[in-house]
């Protein structure tokens, strides 16, 4: 299925070559979630993944970002709630300035100022409005996304936790873990709300380096990361980058341990 949120660095497009990548494991981790594209692109059966039956099978969608992380705990409880309240808004100028200046009163409008945010603004940057097509229609204004969203939610952990954190955490021989961080040299593009720029890229290779369980990177083309990485299993990926309409090839790349 596909995520209901846009997202910097998104993988829509690169998830039909992720998913088949995956290997078995009891435990599924992303330490950068953002718009849990693989998560929701993958099987939620269990049986598909598991090792063996003896252990416990979990998925992990952790987050730095605690608006995103207070979005996905919103849609994962409260899906009724969350579709009464978007459907009483329509997209405009006015609310997108005035839920960006004032402070939200609870959890609830925290999660609902900021999907407001990202899906009315440009490049999903929740900074400049702007939005495509119908401009009184919200991209999920209809419910009937987040029913599903919620249901493939329903088992999913749902971590605020630093990525090395989450990885200590879940990290056994049984475990997958799916990387997405802030690409090199463009980590401004991924700053929101209280979250810091990221500046730990030979940190987190060094953290891989040590692990015992199974991972996969996503990053962009650049030879300071190959230089990280080198002896592991480097593989390019072409793929489409889009925003705001105007659509350029790319190359990224996939690593992995395995």
């Amino acid at each position: 299925m596909n995520s209901i949120i846009g997202w910097v660095g998104g993988k829509r497009l690169l998830r039909k070559v992720i998913v088949p990548l995956i290997p078995k494991h009891n435990t599924y981790c992303e330490p950068f979630g953002g718009a849990a594209w693989i998560l929701f692109g993958k099987s939620e059966d269990h049986k598909v993944w598991q090792i063996s039956k003896k252990h416990k099978y979990r998925e992990v969608l952790n987050d730095i970002n605690g608006e995103l992380i207070n979005f996905w705990r919103h849609i994962k409880y409260h899906p009724d709630a969350f579709k009464a309240e978007v459907e009483q808004y329509m997209a405009s100028r006015e609310l997108f300035t005035e839920f960006v200046s004032i402070k939200p009163r609870t959890d609830f409008e925290r999660a609902m100022f900021f999907y407001y945010k990202l899906a009315c603004s440009f490049g999903s940057l929740s900074k400049t409005f702007a939005v495509r097509g119908h401009r009184s229609m919200l991209p999920i204004r209809n419910g009937d996304r987040l029913k599903p969203a919620a249901d493939r939610l329903k088992d999913v952990v749902i971590e605020k936790l630093s990525y090395d954190a989450v990885i200590f955490k879940y990290d056994n021989v049984r475990s997958f873990f799916y990387l997405d961080p802030p690409y090199y040299e463009l980590e401004e593009l991924y700053e929101r709300d209280s979250t810091d720029s990221f500046d730990e890229h030979e940190e987190l290779c060094k953290l891989l380096k040590s692990i015992k369980g199974k991972w996969l990177l996503s990053y962009n083309d650049h030879p300071y990361i190959r230089e990280l990485y080198k002896g592991f299993l480097i593989e390019n990926v072409e793929t489409l980058y889009s925003l705001s309409g105007d659509t350029k090839p790319k190359t990224e790349i996939i690593i992995r341990n395995y």
